[in-house]
């Protein structure tokens, strides 16, 4: 993990300063125009047609203003974490690919989820980054330890265990702990780090509702893992599921829009790793 590449000094300022109450607009947009590769690949993002507005937004600033700074904060992460993480083999370019789409449905699924029950708007923003980058320690795993994450894959699978049991008990730790290490060696906020780490669960009923969305959300699409093998059982929280109380009627709903939205969003990941 020495060796992982930092995020670009950009990332963590623009970060710092959208966490602030006042944060500014025209500051946030003075650090990203002072970096011209992610300020070109930014606005390649924001005028495709996922946002609607092709070819209409010719500066930052107009970006800024049509999105909002949650928009821009969360598209300069995707963007950097992105280039961080680079896959060396066309194996690993589909694994990068399924680790965005799962990212991207865990966005949608727990932004929906944090819609139905009001969370404030700094938590929502704070649960969709740390949607976007939750798996970060698997995505190290199967790109630095290929063979060996195979091996824990399959024992999971075989054995019928889910694959935090399977990491911990092979590797002594699981992507949970190894993604909020590379969480604070990229200077995230701790709130999005802490979600990091805990979100394989398990948790007290007394735990933030942030933890038990972003836990919920992160397990009902980890199939997108596995389109087309069969995959290790999935563990939902008690505590979470007691605390979500969804119906059959919304939790169907729920897998729907997310389903929905992840067509919308699945456009993105070409733009987002170009």
């Amino acid at each position: 993990m020495t060796d992982l590449p930092a995020l670009p000094n950009v990332v963590s300022r623009v970060l710092e300063e959208a966490e602030k109450p006042d944060a500014s607009a025209a500051a946030i947009e003075k650090m990203i125009a002072a970096d011209q590769a992610l300020t070109s690949k930014v606005l390649r993002v924001v005028n495709s047609a996922y946002y609607g507005l092709s070819g209409q937004v010719t500066s930052l600033g107009q970006a800024i203003v049509i999105l909002g700074l949650p928009q821009i904060r969360n598209l300069v992460l995707s963007v950097s974490a992105m280039s961080a993480l680079k896959p060396k083999t066309p194996k690993q370019q589909e694994i990068l690919k399924l680790f965005w789409m799962h990212s991207l449905a865990t966005g949608s699924c727990s932004g929906l989820i944090a819609k139905a029950r009001k969370f404030s708007s700094s938590d929502t923003e704070t649960l969709f980054v740390a949607s976007l980058l939750h798996d970060v320690g698997r995505l190290f795993l199967f790109c630095t330890f290929p063979q060996t994450y195979e091996q824990v894959l399959t024992f999971a699978t075989e054995k019928g265990v889910v694959v935090e049991k399977a990491e911990i008990q092979l590797l002594g730790v699981d992507h949970g702990g190894i993604g909020a290490k590379i969480g604070r060696q990229w200077h995230l906020p701790e709130a999005i780090v802490s979600l990091i780490d805990d979100h394989e669960g398990p948790f007290e009923s007394t735990a933030s509702p942030v933890k038990f969305a972003l836990h919920y959300a992160d397990q009902v699409t980890k199939y997108l893992y596995f389109p087309n093998s069969p995959q290790a059982p999935t563990e939902c929280d008690a505590n979470a599921l007691a605390w979500l109380n969804l119906s059959d009627e919304e939790n169907t709903w729920l897998m729907d829009e997310t389903r929905k939205r992840l067509e919308e969003t699945s456009s993105l990941f070409g733009l987002l790793a170009a």
